[in-house]
């Protein structure tokens, strides 16, 4: 009998810390960043010059250094093999930057009046909150930032509570805030553990099932087989949330339906990622399931309209609906589907089309006819998706079927 074998803390704290390195280095960085911006530009006229641009300077090597040694951790895997340290180091980092952002509100506020005052207290009251998102993954990194920020802005506006009109107020209102913080950002941390750990499980499930002997593989076989025949019954794909081929049929239908009588374009645009089998067989299966899982969100980015549709089509192969779309609203948005994609970057080294993830588009649009079927504007997609393949992929052809 199989058993799901426990995640231990080190590795759950180890996974932890590879989401919050993934995501902070770069948001949470560059969320500073801009609210250092904000504060020269508001302050440009109100202190001065050189004071403003030191602690700018200052304020930027900071996050710098912070930035790059988050980098370091994680292509060294210092988050496996010295997690604790790295964890440490995170901590001390949200510290010193809420003691930065908090000193420079002390540091300001016998220079500012106070309409410039209570401005700057919103800067640094945005970026606590929007830090949330990205640290509370690692829920000690965010209070500590969160104590080491609103709490002693909030502190001292009470202990200076006559000399602005509306400080104690003010410091109310952020000790409420931060209490409202420190519990969603509880929340979040549960959530993400949850998340964290369920993968985790499901991962040493699998490798456990690798490991069964020859008197299982049938059973396994069998079960694997059972979760794709529930897969296929339906309406949704599993690993990417689209649609699959199976619920997206009604839809189809109905667009058609609706663009012979209305007498509009509609268009269809298939697609793949280019060289996938050899992407999993140099990443493995789960990182091809992660490039799945990015191409759905970036589909679900460019079919914002009503009636819009990104289907799964199986594997690698996708395809989008777009009622109303002529032909050069459909390539604009195949367009745009490559441009996203390629911004990712995520690595194919072994890609012979080049160094990142591409994928190759076949697009049709036509007014249908009253013969049209679905099925023809599909087949005339997929043929001009291989002519994209043929001419060497990471490319968009457009098809020339006439509606019958």
């Amino acid at each position: 009998m199989l058993y799901q074998r426990k995640i231990s803390g080190a590795e759950l704290l180890a996974a932890k810390l590879e989401l919050h390195l993934h995501h902070a280095r770069f948001a949470l960085v560059g969320a500073h960043a801009v609210g250092v911006a904000a504060v020269v530009a508001l302050l440009w006229f109100q202190a001065s010059d050189v004071l403003l641009l030191s602690w700018a300077v200052a304020m930027l090597t900071l996050l710098l250094v912070h930035s790059m040694r988050m980098s370091g951790a994680l292509e060294g895997e210092r988050f496996i093999r010295g997690r604790f340290s790295v964890y440490v180091e995170l901590i001390a980092s949200a510290v010193l930057l809420g003691v930065a952002w908090s000193s420079t509100v002390f540091w300001l506020d016998g220079i500012l009046s106070d309409q410039m005052f209570y401005l700057l207290l919103l800067i640094v009251t945005i970026i606590s909150v929007v830090a949330v998102a990205v640290t509370s993954v690692v829920r000690e990194v965010y209070m500590a930032n969160l104590f080491a920020t609103l709490i002693p802005v909030a502190t001292w506006l009470a202990w200076h509570y006559d000399v602005r009109a509306f400080n104690l107020m003010l410091a109310a209102l952020l000790t409420a805030l931060s209490l409202l913080m420190a519990l969603a950002s509880g929340w979040m941390s549960r959530s993400f553990g949850d998340m964290i750990q369920s993968s985790l499980e499901r991962e040493a499930m699998n490798h456990d099932f690798a490991e069964l002997s020859e008197s299982l593989r049938l059973k396994n076989q069998q079960l694997q087989e059972a979760r794709q025949q529930l897969a296929d019954i339906a309406t949704i794909d599993e690993l990417t949330g689209l649609k699959n081929r199976r619920g997206a049929n009604q839809v189809f239908e109905t667009e058609i339906s609706r663009a012979r009588r209305a007498g509009f374009s509609l268009a269809i645009i298939m697609l793949d990622v280019d060289h996938f089998k050899l992407y999993n067989d140099t990443y493995g299966h789960p990182s091809g399931d992660l490039v799945l899982q990015k191409l759905a969100e970036v589909l679900m980015g460019v079919t914002s309209r009503a009636g819009e549709l990104a289907v799964r089509m199986g594997g690698e192969e996708f395809m989008m609906i777009l009622p109303g779309s002529t032909s050069g609203d459909a390539m604009s948005t195949a367009e745009a589907v490559r441009e996203r994609v390629a911004a990712l970057k995520m690595p194919h080294a072994s890609s012979p089309t080049g160094e990142f993830v591409s994928v190759s588009q076949g697009v049709v649009a036509c007014v249908p006819g009253m013969k049209t079927e679905i099925s023809d504007l599909i087949d005339a997609a997929d043929r001009a998706l291989y002519d994209s393949k043929d001419g060497g992929r990471n490319a968009i052809t457009l098809s020339a079927y006439t509606p019958s």
